[in-house]
């Protein structure tokens, strides 16, 4: 009910991790980690958001469709048309909302490849960025498996 709450959760979470490092004296985040490995990580991240996104869209149009279909005359309401118009609303802005987080972490897990180049140790502000935005995406993904289960319950009640 409260997507912006998964970027709240996710400063939290990163500020927390800067905070222990910070306080153990060791680098932020992954900039002490070798040059390949974070590459090899922001490259991964950027791959696995943009094709969850897409899959996520594809959901989108299919939910239009399950929750747009209308039982024929003469035949008993389906499960999801006693759903109103407040229920069919919340449930694709849990989807949308997915959407744009995924679309920046690709984004931002580029961006950081590139401003890290080939450097020896990493940029802990764009790496904050990243984590915050892929904490957030995965928090916003296991809302939409929640609600695509809710709808299968309902679909099949």
């Amino acid at each position: 009910m409260h997507p912006t709450a998964d970027y709240l959760w996710a400063v939290a979470a990163v500020l927390l991790w800067l905070g222990i490092a910070t306080l153990a004296r060791q680098p932020l985040l992954l900039e002490g980690v070798d040059t390949g490995a974070r590459r090899t990580l922001f490259q991964t991240l950027a791959t696995l958001a943009g094709a969850t996104a897409g899959l996520t869209l594809t959901s989108v149009s299919m939910l239009i469709n399950v929750l747009g279909k209308k039982a024929a005359p003469g035949q008993r309401e389906l499960p999801l048309e006693k759903l109103t118009a407040t229920h069919r609303r919340q449930i694709g802005e849990v989807f949308l909302f997915a959407i744009p987080g995924l679309g920046l972490l690709v984004v931002a897990a580029l961006a950081t490849i590139v401003l890290e180049g080939g450097a020896p140790t990493g940029l802990w502000i764009p790496e904050a960025v990243v984590f915050v935005l892929a904490f957030a995406s995965v928090l916003a993904l296991l809302r939409v498996a929640w609600a695509l289960r809710r709808v299968l319950a309902i679909a099949t009640a």
